[in-house]
């Protein structure tokens, strides 16, 4: 006579199984979210599931959604203070274009609200944050609203840091932090020209 208790064992073990087949997340692979028609189907699954991988400077980034990223240039100067209203100890103006192409089969809709766009720069030992977008008199660079199928846009960010903290300069970049994972570009102060 068989046991009873290993039946009933083995009868919990199969239907946790089946429930883990029926539930949608167990079929989902992170590694898929490369591929930008899987990626726009689970948007959220990859949002959630994206890591934020480190990217030289020097190299583009492409995101599962088909964005392809990269700087451009970058600068850092010394501010003329009848350009910038910069504070005291913030003495060193950094410029960053990143050029943005969207290589995807569907048209790219930035946000609306721009706060989701995400730029930003760190630098030194200790990843010190440099002040966002300092203040430029006269004129600014913004993003379209929408980028379609082999179209391309260049954004320019503006941060003003301390003298001193040149190395180990890192700048995130995030077309749409709602959808997408951050950009982290590292060693941003080789580009410096």
């Amino acid at each position: 006579m068989p046991d009873k208790r290993l039946s009933v064992g083995l009868f919990v073990v199969a239907g946790a199984l089946v429930l883990a087949a029926c539930d949608g997340s167990a079929a989902l692979d992170p590694a898929k979210c490369a591929d930008p028609n899987f990626a726009g189907t689970h948007t959220e699954f990859c949002v959630e599931n994206a890591s934020d991988p480190e990217t030289p400077a020097a190299d583009a980034a492409t995101l599962p959604n088909g964005l392809k990223v990269r700087i451009i240039s970058a600068k850092s100067e010394t501010p003329d203070s009848n350009v910038y209203d910069s504070g005291p100890t913030e003495n060193v103006v950094v410029t960053i274009a990143t050029e943005i192409t969207n290589t995807g089969d569907a048209t790219f809709v930035f946000p609306s609200a721009k706060s989701n766009v995400r730029t930003e720069l760190s630098y030194g030992a200790n990843h010190a944050k440099a002040t966002n977008s300092a203040v430029q008199k006269g004129g600014s660079t913004g993003l379209p609203e929408q980028l379609v199928a082999g179209g391309s846009a260049t954004v320019t960010s503006i941060f003003t840091m301390r003298a001193g903290g040149a190395d180990n300069v890192v700048f995130r970049f995030n077309p749409d932090s709602t959808t997408t994972a951050d950009i982290t570009f590292t060693s941003v102060q080789n580009l410096y020209k």
